[in-house]
């Protein structure tokens, strides 16, 4: 239930915007079971009543910080530098999804260790995006997202997790919220549909302009695309 009253606000605010730019009188409506989540219809009936999917992007950012694999992740990794002699160091990892929620291997944690420990700056702060740790295995920039590093006064070692995570500055996330649905129904994609991309506040200006100019808007079988994000509606593709 909680998913479909979602769905009806980030609908209801798509059919706000359409009516604005068009002079229509769309409102969001309950839809059967059935391909549409949602449905817009005329109050007048001037209009006809359009279908809409909606699809969230693909990134899970709900998962706790107290989970498992997360504590056995900075156990290991406090261990596996205090092997390696580190000292006097704070370091903050932010773990990939697919790391948190399905584990990985110690021997991929102790080359972690291996990179900080050669990556530790003299004094100051350093961070290492999980493109900068390709270079040293793609294994590792599957599990981190990026790990910063800073030296402590004390002799001591912090090894912290963090729950923030890096926007690509792409439409990455919009691509895949797209494909998420032509895989599910492809063909049956029905020509009148429209498909609403919850960007909760993932989404920024950035993500958006860059699908607007990379992506062929052609391919999209879709009557219109919109996504909301931070409560706001953009239009990625517009009704031809």
């Amino acid at each position: 239930m909680e998913d479909e009253h979602r769905n009806l606000v980030l609908c209801q605010l798509v059919a706000e915007a359409i009516n604005q730019s068009e002079g229509t009188d769309f409102r969001a409506a309950k839809s059967e079971p059935g391909p549409a989540d949602a449905l817009l219809v005329s109050e007048s009936g001037k209009h006809g009543t359009r279908g809409a999917q909606v699809v969230s992007t693909p990134g899970d950012f709900t998962i706790r910080y107290d989970s498992g694999n997360i504590k056995k992740f900075e156990r290991n990794l406090r261990l596996a530098l205090k092997h390696l002699g580190v000292s006097q160091c704070g370091v903050t990892v932010n773990w990939s999804e697919s790391a948190r929620r399905y584990s990985s291997k110690g021997r991929h944690i102790e080359r972690l260790a291996e990179v900080i420990a050669s990556e530790i700056p003299i004094n100051g702060y350093r961070c290492l995006r999980g493109v900068d740790l390709y270079d040293y295995s793609q294994e590792l920039s599957e599990i981190v997202n990026y790990v910063s590093m800073f030296r402590l006064e004390s002799m001591g070692l912090a090894v912290h997790s963090s729950m923030t995570w890096w926007a690509p500055h792409d439409g990455q996330w919009i691509e895949e919220a797209l494909a998420k649905k032509v895989g599910k129904y492809g063909d049956r994609i029905e020509r009148e549909m429209i498909l609403v991309i919850d960007g909760l506040a993932h989404l920024d200006i950035e993500q958006i302009s860059a699908f607007r100019a990379s992506y062929d808007l052609e391919r999209i079988s879709y009557a219109e695309v919109w996504t909301v994000t931070m409560g706001k509606p953009y239009r990625l593709k517009p009704a031809s």
